[in-house]
C-alpha cells in the first residue's frame, strides 16, 4: 500500500502504476498482476470523493483508514516551473491533521506559452506571466476550478498585442485529469472589460467542458453554454454600483443600487439562511464607503447591507453594518460559517483587512438569530504579525462552513497575502449552562445572634445555593472594589469573603452546594446602609484536559457567568427600611475679621441636629477651607468627643469629623474647630469656610451649605518719630561774622539736623504711604532755614520743590545718601509681608540770624522743636571798682538792718509746745512709782 495523495498529485493511473513496479522491483516485492490488481483498488478506495473550495476531503493515510478535510489555496503570484513564464500562479494542495501542515502544487498547466503556426510564420498566442493564476479557486465534488483572470489571448494576428480575456482550469477525478476552458477567447472587445467593463456573466456545464476539451485544441464554446447581454444603450454610469440578482444565466431581475457612489457596493456577495427561516438571505459589501466623523470628515470605513428573503427574490433591507477603522476596508469578504455557537441560526464573518494595530488586519464574527444579524460582533480575531511595508491584509481571503478537524463545529479558513499565508482557526466546542444564586433570609436582624464563630457573636447566618462548574462566590462584592473598604459578611467555615469550589457537572444534570455566612460586628464597619452584595461566578475549569482533537471547551458568550444577589441590614426606620433624616446645621465663630500678616486664630463653633423621623447613617462634618486657611484642632468640650481627619484632594483642602452611626432622631451636637488664617493676600477681600453634614442616606442625605465669611483686613500699628540735633540753637555763635558772600555753611549760621523716623509695628504690612514734611523757610520776610542736605535709609523715593544748597556751600560732613528735597513729599513701599518696617530721614539745615525761637512742625502728627536762643554781644565799657566795693556794702548794710528787726520782733526766741513737755515727762522710768 502507498499513501495517498502521492508527492505529485497529478500523476494518472499508468505513471502510479509505473511508479509502485519500480518501487517493488528495487524493494524485492512481488510484481505479479494479481499484486498490481490489489494496489489499484486500495488506491481507488483512498480517493477523496468530495471536495470544497480550500476545504478538500481526502484520506490521509490508506493504512490509518481514516479521512480529514485538505485545503486548497490559491497564490496568484507565485513562481512555476513553466518555460519563460514569470508569477505564472499555482494552487497548493495542503492535507490537514494535528501534526501535519506541509502543502503540495497541483500542476494544472506545466506548460509555457503556447505557438501557433500561420501562413509559415510562428506567433506567440498566448501570455500566461503574470496571469495571476489561482486568483479564483473552487471546489465541488471531486471538481477543482482553479481560474487566471489576467491571461491575456492574441485576438489578431496582425495585432501584436494581446487581450486580457482570462482563463480557467477544471481537475476532475482527483487531480487525475485537467481540462482549460476560456471562452472569452472568440470575443474582440473595444475596451478593457465585457461590454464597457459593465461585466458579464458565463455558464456552461461540467460535463460538457470535458466532453468538449481535447488537448492541443483552443476551446472557445461549449454546447449549451449561456451568458449575459449587453445592458441597454442608457445604462447607469453614476458608479454607485449594483447587485442583481438572477433566475437564470441570461435575464437580470431586482438591482441592488447602493446610494453612495464610490462606495463599491457589491465589492463582495454571499448569501446564508441567517434567521432560519428556510430561505438565503443576501449580503453585499461596499468596503469603501464614507461617513463623517468626529471632525465632520469623510472617513472611509467600509460597510455591509443584509437583505432578509421574506418571498421568492422578495429582498428586504434590514441591518447595516459599518465598520469603525478608518481605511480598513470593513466588508472586502463575506464568508458564511453555518452554525458556530449551535443556537440553530447560521452566523458570519466578515473581514477588515487593513484594520487594527498597524493595518494587520482583523475578522469579525457575528452571530445570526431570528430576527437576522445582531449588530455587534461576538469575537474579532486579529493578525499576528509584526508591522512591515507591506500590510499583512489579513482577512483579504476567508472561507468557511466546513468543519475541518471534524469535531461537529465549523471551521474557518483566512488568508493574508502581505505574509503569505492562510490560517486555520479551529472552533472549539460550546458549552451551554446556567447557574442560580438563592439567600435566604434577605433582611439581616443586628439584634439577633444566632451563631457564635471564634467565641465571639455573629449576627446572621445566611446560607447560599450554587450550582456551576468552576465556582467562585464572593461576599460584599462593591467592598472588594473599594481600596480598604471593610468586608461586612464572611464564610463561617473559613471566615474569608471568598469562596472557591471546583464543580463537575455532568449533562444534563445540576448540582448545588449550600454554605453559611455571618455579620461581623458592627464596631468593626461602618456602612450599615448599603445592601450586601453577593455575587456567584463561574466558569470551566482552565487546568481541564484537551479533548480528542485536541481542544478546551468554552462557554457560550451569551451565557449569564456573574449573578448578584443582596442582603439588607435591618435598621431602627419603620416597616420600609428607610430612613429619611432632616439635617440642619448652625455655625458661629469667634471673629468677622482677619488681618493681613497675622495668624488669625479663628473658632468656629457649630451645632449640627437632626430632626428627621430616621437617623442618619456615616453622618460626618464636610469642612472645606479656604486656600488661606489651616486645620489647628479641635476645641476643649467634656461633652462631646469629636473625631476629625484633615485631607487633601485636588489642591482643595477639607475636614470631614465623625458625628455618628447612625445619627439618631432628634440628635443635636455643639462642638468647636480651631483654625488659623496666615495666608492672607491683599488681592481678596474675604475669605470663607463652607460647612455641611454628609450622610450616606439615600433621601434627604445632606443639610444646606453653610458659608462662614471672613473680612480681610489690613491692621497696622505706624508710629512716627523725630529728634532735633542739637536740641537748642544759640546765635549768634562765638567768634561768628557776618560774611556778604557766604562759602561755607559756617558762614551763614549754625547747623540744626532733624531725623524722622518712621516705623511700621504690624500686624499688616503696608502697601503705599506718603510721609509730608513742612519746614518753615522764612519768617516775616527774614530767612530762617537754609536748606542744605537731605539723606535717607530705607526704600524711599522723595520730591521737592525747592533747591537745596542754592548757593552751592562747602559741606563740612558729607552723609552717605542724599536725596533733594525741600517742603518735599516722601513717598515709601513697604512690602505686605514684612510686619515692622523702619524708615529714616534726615534733614540738614542752617539757621539764619534773624528770630530769637522757631519751632519746625511734621504734620501729622510729630513735631520737632528746635529753641533759637538770642546772645548780645559784649559791652566796650568795664563797670569801675569802688562802684562794685559801694554796692557790697550797701548790700551788706541792708542785711543788718534786716536782722535787727526781726530779733526785735522775736523771731530767734521761740516757746516749746505742750506736746513737748508731755513727751518728756512719759520718759521718766516708772521704777519709782511701782515702789
Amino acid at each position: 500500500q502507498m499513501t495517498w495523495p502521492p508527492q505529485s498529485p497529478d500523476l494518472n493511473p499508468i505513471e502510479m502504476v509505473w511508479d509502485e513496479l519500480n518501487h517493488r522491483v528495487k524493494e524485492k516485492q512481488p510484481t505479479s498482476a494479481q499484486h498490481i490488481w490489489q494496489f489499484l483498488q486500495d488506491c481507488r478506495k483512498s480517493i477523496p470523493h468530495e471536495a470544497v473550495l480550500e476545504n478538500a476531503k481526502s484520506v490521509q493515510s490508506c493504512r490509518q483508514g481514516k479521512r480529514c478535510i485538505s485545503v486548497v489555496i490559491g497564490a496568484p503570484k507565485a513562481n512555476t516551473s513553466q518555460f519563460n513564464i514569470a508569477e505564472g500562479g499555482s494552487v497548493y494542495y495542503c492535507p490537514w491533521s494535528l501534526g501535519q501542515s506541509e502543502c503540495h502544487n497541483i500542476e494544472f498547466d506545466n506548460q509555457g506559452d503556447r505557438i501557433v503556426t500561420v501562413s509559415g510564420t510562428d506567433y506567440q498566442a498566448e501570455v500566461k506571466s503574470h496571469q495571476w493564476f489561482g486568483a479564483t479557486v473552487r471546489s465541488h465534488g471531486d471538481t477543482i476550478l482553479a481560474c487566471a483572470p489576467l491571461y491575456s489571448w492574441r485576438t489578431k494576428a496582425d495585432i501584436p498585442q494581446s487581450d486580457t480575456t482570462g482563463t480557467c482550469y477544471l481537475s476532475v477525478k482527483n487531480f487525475t485529469k485537467f481540462v482549460e476552458y476560456a471562452p472569452c477567447r472568440t470575443v474582440v472587445l473595444g475596451g478593457p472589460g465585457s461590454f464597457f467593463w459593465q461585466g458579464q456573466v458565463i455558464s456552461a456545464a461540467k460535463e460538457e467542458i470535458i466532453k468538449a476539451y481535447y488537448p492541443g485544441y483552443f476551446m472557445q464554446s461549449v454546447e449549451g453554454q449561456t451568458q449575459t447581454r449587453q445592458a441597454q444603450i442608457k445604462y447607469d454610469d453614476s458608479y454607485h454600483g449594483k447587485t442583481f440578482l438572477s433566475r437564470n444565466s441570461i435575464t437580470l431581475l431586482i438591482p441592488l443600487l447602493s446610494k453612495h457612489m464610490g462606495s463599491y457596493f457589491g465589492y463582495a456577495v454571499a448569501t446564508a439562511d441567517i434567521n432560519n427561516d428556510g430561505m438565503s438571505d443576501l449580503l453585499v459589501g461596499a468596503p469603501m464607503y464614507m461617513t463623517r466623523g468626529s471632525d465632520s470628515r469623510l472617513e472611509e470605513v467600509g460597510r455591509v447591507y443584509l437583505y432578509l428573503q421574506r418571498g421568492p427574490l422578495d429582498l428586504e433591507p434590514t441591518l447595516n453594518l459599518t465598520g469603525t477603522q478608518v481605511f480598513g476596508r470593513f466588508g472586502s469578504t463575506i464568508a458564511p460559517l453555518g452554525d458556530l455557537n449551535q443556537d440553530g441560526y447560521n452566523d458570519l464573518a466578515i473581514s477588515c483587512p487593513f484594520g487594527g494595530e498597524d493595518q494587520q488586519g482583523l475578522v469579525l464574527i457575528y452571530n445570526g438569530f431570528a430576527g437576522g444579524l445582531r449588530d455587534t460582533p461576538s469575537q474579532v480575531i486579529d493578525g499576528q504579525w509584526a508591522s512591515g511595508t507591506v500590510p499583512a491584509s489579513f482577512g483579504f481571503a476567508l472561507r468557511g462552513a466546513k468543519d475541518q478537524d471534524m469535531n461537529g463545529y465549523p471551521d474557518l479558513i483566512v488568508g493574508a497575502f502581505g505574509v503569505d499565508k492562510a490560517i486555520l482557526y479551529r472552533s472549539r466546542p460550546i458549552v451551554s449552562t446556567s447557574a442560580s444564586l438563592t439567600i435566604y433570609p434577605t433582611m439581616i436582624n443586628p439584634e439577633e445572634k444566632s451563631c457564635s464563630v471564634n467565641n465571639a457573636h455573629s449576627w446572621l447566618c445566611v446560607c447560599v445555593c450554587v450550582p456551576g462548574f468552576l465556582v467562585e462566590v464572593q461576599l460584599d462584592r462593591l467592598k472588594h472594589m473599594q481600596k480598604g473598604g471593610v468586608k461586612r459578611a464572611l464564610f463561617v467555615d473559613s471566615q474569608q469573603a471568598m469562596l472557591q469550589r471546583s464543580v463537575r457537572v455532568r449533562s444534563g444534570e445540576r448540582v448545588c452546594h449550600e454554605t453559611k455566612i455571618y455579620l461581623r460586628d458592627d464596631k468593626e464597619f461602618r456602612d450599615k446602609l448599603s445592601s450586601i452584595y453577593i455575587s456567584l461566578n463561574f466558569s470551566l475549569d482552565p487546568q481541564a484536559a484537551f479533548d480528542s482533537h485536541g481542544l478546551r471547551p468554552i462557554l457560550n458568550y451569551q451565557t449569564i457567568e456573574l449573578i448578584e444577589q443582596k442582603v439588607q441590614i435591618l435598621l431602627d426606620c419603620g416597616e420600609d427600611n428607610i430612613c429619611v433624616p432632616d439635617l440642619t446645621l448652625a455655625v458661629h465663630g469667634d471673629r468677622k475679621e482677619v488681618y493681613l500678616g497675622d495668624d488669625n486664630l479663628l473658632t468656629l463653633t457649630f451645632n449640627a441636629r437632626n430632626e428627621g423621623e430616621g437617623g442618619a447613617y456615616e453622618a460626618e462634618l464636610y469642612v472645606v477651607l479656604p486656600p488661606e486657611a489651616d486645620y489647628s484642632g479641635i476645641a476643649r468640650n467634656n461633652e462631646v468627643r469629636l473625631t476629625c481627619s484633615y485631607e487633601a484632594e485636588n489642591q482643595t483642602h477639607y475636614l470631614s469629623c465623625d458625628l455618628g452611626n447612625p445619627m439618631k432622631s432628634g440628635t443635636s451636637l455643639w462642638a468647636g474647630l480651631r483654625f488659623t488664617v496666615p495666608r492672607l493676600k491683599d488681592t481678596r477681600k474675604t475669605v470663607q469656610f463652607e460647612l455641611q453634614i454628609r450622610s450616606k442616606n439615600e433621601n434627604n442625605s445632606h443639610s444646606e451649605v453653610v458659608p462662614y465669611k471672613l473680612e480681610v483686613v489690613v491692621q497696622a500699628d505706624v508710629i512716627l518719630q523725630g529728634v532735633s540735633r542739637p536740641d537748642k540753637v544759640f546765635f549768634p555763635p562765638p567768634n561768628w561774622k557776618v560774611s556778604k558772600t557766604p562759602q561755607e555753611e559756617q558762614d551763614i549760621g549754625p547747623v540744626v539736623q532733624h531725623v524722622y523716623e518712621l516705623v511700621n509695628k504690624g500686624p499688616s504690612g503696608i502697601s503705599h504711604t506718603v510721609l509730608q514734611l513742612s519746614c518753615p523757610l522764612s519768617v516775616q520776610g527774614q530767612g530762617l532755614l537754609y536748606p542744605l542736605e537731605m539723606s535717607t535709609e530705607g526704600p524711599l523715593n522723595c520730591t521737592t520743590n525747592y533747591s537745596i544748597n542754592y548757593l552751592q556751600l562747602k559741606v563740612s560732613i558729607q552723609l552717605l545718601t542724599c536725596l533733594w528735597m525741600y517742603d518735599k513729599e516722601c513717598d515709601t513701599f513697604v512690602k505686605v509681608e514684612q510686619v515692622s518696617n523702619k524708615f529714616s530721614l534726615t534733614n540738614k539745615a542752617v539757621t539764619w540770624k534773624n528770630l530769637e525761637k522757631v519751632m519746625t512742625k511734621c504734620v501729622p502728627p510729630l513735631q520737632v522743636v528746635t529753641p533759637l536762643v538770642w546772645n548780645k554781644q559784649d559791652s566796650q565799657y568795664s563797670v569801675p571798682l569802688w562802684i562794685i566795693i559801694l554796692a557790697i556794702l550797701a548790700g551788706l548794710l541792708l542785711l543788718a538792718l534786716l536782722i535787727y528787726v526781726l530779733y526785735k520782733l522775736g523771731f530767734f526766741k521761740r516757746s516749746l509746745p505742750y506736746g513737748t513737755a508731755m513727751e518728756k515727762a512719759q520718759l521718766k522710768p516708772q521704777a519709782a512709782s511701782e515702789a
